[in-house]
């Protein structure tokens, strides 16, 4: 027996000894270094460069057009802003593998803008940006076509080799012209109008998650229609077409801005239109601001905006994340033991993670016929400041002309000024 147990260990000694051997021909390092180089070639291969398409986990498509060269350099436009669609934009790249062949954009450029953790860069969450990337992971090649996926948050970049029309329509600024679209967010007024071949729709644009909102009134009853959309070389392009009876609205392009007038000249299925600013919504939802302050009582929650109120231009109008440890603003319907109603900025504790109100002030809403709320002042809790952000804020919520409120999801709604619908506030229930 111990003859026989000596063989056998013998026999696993030997085969544990033996030259490694490959189930392909080469090693594995050697298959990636071919499969680096292969991908080398691949991103050089086109002159005119490469048109790409970016879906960020946090909604939206934005296209970018590319430009690799064998100095590890790439050259690169970007439908994100007016900037990056005029301007060519510069970075170095590199091709490595990290478990499998990846393409990393190694220094800072217009694909960064996305994955870009400030929030006030690209208007996603802070800490998060849009949840982009710029290191991926090569999935499949071919001649015309490359996919590639984002190693942490699984963003999908898809180039499709591009020719010299395509680098044209970025050089010569036809892209510029059609983000012009963008000058939407440029008009004072919190609603929009847009007059399209005798109808007449509000508008609502968030440029971030690339998505339009039109309300327009048919038959007594205001109608919804809510959908993505991209640019490209010819216009804005609806994911969805809209159908309001005879009317189809499919892309919208030939975009002129006028500041002055504060109107954006546009046309449609060839109808020309405009986009204008309205001092109140097309049709009030007098129910809004009551179902506001009944859904916190309900859900025993309050409403938070990290930005507090904003105008056009000015998403923080007072600057109140300029206060040391600032977190949010908050309106608390209910929180006292006498049911009073708390508006007040929150704060970081400077001693634990946890959250702290220092003062604040008790606003009593009242609800108006015509849809509205307005707010009396009753008193404070602590010693609410006497100048700076905090008591602009309040002084803005006291104006005696009330607001409107706008519901933008299932716990979220825009607290619209009623004086001239100039600036407004976000809120979101807490969870």
């Amino acid at each position: 027996m111990k003859n026989k147990l000596f063989i056998l260990l013998l026999i696993v000694f030997a085969l544990s000894c033996k030259k490694e051997e490959y189930v392909f021909d080469q090693s594995p390092d050697q298959r990636l270094n071919e499969a680096l180089t292969k991908y080398q070639a691949a991103l050089t291969s086109s002159p005119t460069g490469w048109k790409a398409t970016v879906e960020p986990r946090a909604g939206g498509v934005y296209h970018y057009y590319f430009q690799f060269n064998s100095e590890n350099r790439v050259f690169m436009f970007s439908d994100f802003d007016t900037t990056t669609a005029r301007i060519r934009g510069e970075s170095s790249y590199r091709l490595k593998a990290l478990q499998q062949p990846s393409l990393i954009f190694d220094t800072y450029s217009y694909l960064h803008l996305l994955a870009d953790p400030d929030a006030a860069v690209n208007g996603g969450s802070y800490g998060e940006g849009l949840s982009s990337d710029f290191e991926f992971t090569f999935e499949n090649a071919s001649e015309d076509s490359i996919v590639l996926t984002g190693r942490v948050n699984r963003t999908k970049l898809k180039l499709e080799k591009g020719t010299q029309a395509d680098l044209d329509a970025w050089q010569n600024g036809v892209w510029l012209s059609i983000l012009s679209f963008l000058n939407i967010q440029k008009i004072e007024h919190y609603f929009r109008r847009l007059t399209l071949g005798g109808n007449t729709y509000e508008i609502a644009v968030d440029p971030v998650g690339r998505i339009i909102r039109f309300q327009w009134v048919s038959g007594g009853i205001l109608q919804t229609f809510t959908t993505g959309f991209s640019f490209s070389s010819n216009g804005v392009v609806l994911d969805s077409p809209l159908v309001n009876g005879s009317q189809t609205i499919e892309t919208l392009s030939d975009f002129s801005w006028n500041q002055v007038a504060q109107t954006l000249q546009l046309s449609s299925g060839g109808l020309n239109g405009s986009i204008t600013g309205a001092a109140a919504p097309l049709r009030v939802d007098l129910q809004a601001p009551q179902r506001w302050w009944q859904q916190a009582v309900t859900a025993d929650s309050y409403w938070f905006s990290p930005q507090g109120f904003s105008t056009t231009g000015a998403t923080d109008l007072f600057d109140i994340r300029s206060l040391d440890r600032y977190y949010y603003f908050i309106y608390w319907p209910g929180f006292s033991v006498d049911s009073d109603d708390l508006f007040a900025p929150i704060f970081l504790n400077e001693t634990n993670d946890g959250l702290e109100l220092q003062y604040g002030a008790a606003p009593e809403p009242g609800f108006t016929g015509d849809g509205k709320v307005i707010f009396d002042y009753l008193g404070m809790y602590g010693s609410y400041p006497s100048s700076g952000p905090a008591l602009q804020s309040l002084q803005q919520l006291l104006i005696p002309e009330g607001y409107y409120l706008v519901q933008t999801g299932a716990a979220t709604y825009d607290m619209v000024s009623a004086k001239d619908a100039k600036t407004w506030i976000s809120w979101r229930l807490a969870q």
